[in-house]
């Protein structure tokens, strides 16, 4: 399997993959973290996408996982859609359009990031939806005078690591850090538009069975707002990343990605 590395761009550090055959494929793609997390929520797929030809790069938001404080706004004042600053740092490098990857709050970061720049293609795991689309309020506290969470272990085992035994729990659990509560509220109250006039490209949204967080009857609703492709995956979590059966849902974004994309 291809090695994972790290590399700085503009106060971000970015974990990349890249294909042992250079230019097996003309877009790069982009992996964007959801809440809490970090480039690390993609350590399976970067080198699998990589195996199947694909040059990856998996981002870490300002104030996460080895990324530099913001140089300007404090964690607890950055909202979802600030991120795209941060996609925006990492897709200026590349010529080609690039395939954004976003999971949860990442993936919602990822819709405005393409309402704001055309993409080769656009995959919405577990996405927090936009306003439009709204869904059920999840009623989480959230103070937003200080950062919020990680949520204690107990819960994030059920919100973010549903089908991993506790051990693997543990182990992510500890890697989790503290999130924006603008972020927080934004995720759990469906406060972000996107204007879909905006996103062109071929988008692919996935829903899973058991995910508590964004229902797979969220996800089906997101797919109807864009006309987009939707999967359904069952018996998986929120956190389709890492849970066990990830292969199968990594192979069935590279197949969508060979008929819709490349």
């Amino acid at each position: 399997m291809s090695d994972i590395t790290g590399y700085k761009v503009g106060g971000l550090f970015v974990e990349t993959c890249k294909p042992r055959q250079a230019g097996a494929r003309k877009n790069p793609i982009i992996f964007v973290h959801g809440g809490c997390h970090g480039s690390w929520s993609w350590e399976k797929f970067l080198p699998h996408f990589a195996e199947a030809g694909w040059e990856c790069h998996a981002l870490n938001w300002f104030n996460h996982n080895g990324s530099d404080p913001h140089p300007k706004n404090d964690l607890i004042q950055r909202g979802i859609a600030d991120v795209v600053e941060e996609i925006s740092l990492v897709a200026g490098q590349f010529d080609a359009k690039s395939i954004v990857i976003g999971h949860s709050m990442g993936a919602l970061a990822s819709q405005k990031f393409a309402e704001q720049n055309a993409l080769a293609g656009l995959v919405l795991s577990t996405s927090v939806v936009p306003s439009e689309v709204g869904g059920a309020k999840i009623d989480v506290p959230v103070d937003f005078s200080r950062p919020w969470g990680p949520p204690p272990f107990e819960m994030a085992m059920q919100l973010f690591f549903q089908g991993l035994t506790e051990e693997e729990g543990r182990h992510y659990y500890a890697l989790l850090c503290a999130e924006s509560p603008r972020a927080a509220y934004e995720a759990t109250r469906w406060t972000v538009s996107v204007d879909k006039t905006r996103v062109s490209g071929p988008v692919l949204v996935l829903g899973a069975e058991l995910d508590v967080l964004t229902p797979p009857s969220t996800s089906r609703a997101l797919a109807d707002f864009y006309g987009a492709d939707y999967r359904f995956i069952r018996s998986r979590g929120h956190n389709l990343l890492l849970e066990p059966g990830w292969k199968e849902t990594a192979d069935l974004i590279i197949d969508w990605l060979e008929r819709s994309v490349c």
